[in-house]
This record gives C-alpha cells, sequence and structure tokens, in this order.
C-alpha cells in the first residue's frame, strides 16, 4: 500500500514572487510523481470545485481522478484533524506537506514536512526530500500495490 500524502496548495503549488502567489514550475510533473508514488489526499483550504478547476486547467483530469479530498473545515485547524486521521491510519506511512504549521505537537514530526513559500525549486527539493525519505524508510515504489485514494476517504 502506497503512503499517503496530504496535500495543501497555497505556498506549496503556489509560490510567492515579486510579492504574489504565482503556479511554480513543474507543478504538472510534481502531480503525476505524487499520484504515482503517494495516494494524494488535498488538505487545503480550498474547495472542491476550485481544485477542480485548476487541476482540469493545468490538464490533469488523471490527479482528479487519483486523489482525494480532506474535508477539515470543521476542526479548529488542519492539525487537528490530522492527528484524528493520524490515528485512524493504523501506523499506515504518511506525510504532510503545508507552507504553515501551526502546532504539531501531537503528531509524529518527521511527517510533517515545511514548504517554503519563496522557493522557486521547491518542487523539485520536496520531491528529492520525500524520495529521501522513502528509501531511508525501506519503502520499494516498485513493488508497491496499487491502490486509489478513493478507496479510503478521510
Amino acid at each position: 500500500m502506497k503512503p499517503i500524502l496530504f496535500h495543501d496548495i497555497d505556498g506549496v503549488l503556489f509560490g510567492e514572487y515579486d510579492g504574489q502567489f504565482q503556479l511554480r514550475p513543474g507543478v504538472s510533473s510534481w502531480l503525476r510523481w505524487a499520484v504515482q508514488t503517494f495516494d494524494l489526499v488535498w488538505l487545503t483550504s480550498w474547495d472542491r470545485e476550485k481544485l477542480h478547476t485548476l487541476l482540469r486547467g493545468l490538464y490533469l483530469d488523471d490527479v482528479i481522478q487519483q486523489s482525494t479530498y480532506g474535508d477539515w473545515m470543521n476542526y479548529q485547524h488542519k492539525e487537528a484533524w490530522l492527528e484524528r486521521a493520524h490515528k485512524r491510519l493504523n501506523g499506515r506511512a504518511w506525510y504532510w506537506v503545508d507552507d504553515i504549521h501551526t502546532d504539531i505537537s501531537t503528531l509524529p514530526a518527521e511527517s510533517c514536512v515545511l514548504v517554503n513559500p519563496k522557493g522557486r525549486d521547491e518542487l523539485e527539493r520536496l520531491k528529492t526530500f520525500l524520495s529521501g525519505r522513502l528509501s531511508a524508510s525501506g519503502t520499494d515504489m516498485a513493488q508497491e500495490s496499487i491502490h486509489h485514494a478513493h478507496s479510503s476517504r478521510f
């Protein structure tokens, strides 16, 4: 079973350049790698329809089909939702990529990956970092079973 990647949008897919959020270089490649490597769960304040509009505009309909949406808006913050989700994962590997972590004291720090909202090559750095984590944990992606995030809702 693939590890889970909880994924934010602003500050991750969009970086800050010249004082404005703009789509980062390599977004399509990053997302295609992410859905091949992880069960992708969107953990963002973007609503589902706006997210789907963005992905369709990038010709990433396959990413829509291979990802799911984490509905955390009834929680005080993402960390509270993740704490609850973490308890239900029964030891399954997961990572959370976001540009802001409010309070990760109740979460495994090694799973919480802080992304620099201003780094131009941040998605490449993130891919290298996560690939290293997967290698270090002994996760062999070549032998992972195909498992779509739609089969496990959060």
